[in-house]
């Protein structure tokens, strides 16, 4: 099998990334961290947030700061 013909056979098989999936994605790369990290971050059940130094990399990704992003409760 060609690589492109592996590649459509892939791609056939892969559903669509939905826009929640995209973000995720998107945060766990800018941030080099794993998806779980990212939605244990975005849980509602563990109050977990991530370092210091990540959400300082979030805050200029998303052009905000990080006491926006992660408000004290």
């Amino acid at each position: 099998m060609t690589l492109k013909e592996l590649y459509y056979e892939a791609r056939k098989n892969t559903k669509p990334m939905t826009p929640g999936r995209a973000f995720i994605n998107e945060v766990a790369q800018v941030t080099k961290k794993s998806d779980l990290a990212v939605r244990r971050w975005l849980s509602n059940e563990s109050p977990s947030v991530p370092d210091r130094l990540t959400q300082e990399v979030l805050a200029k990704h998303f052009n905000t700061t990080p006491e926006e992003l992660f408000p004290r409760q």
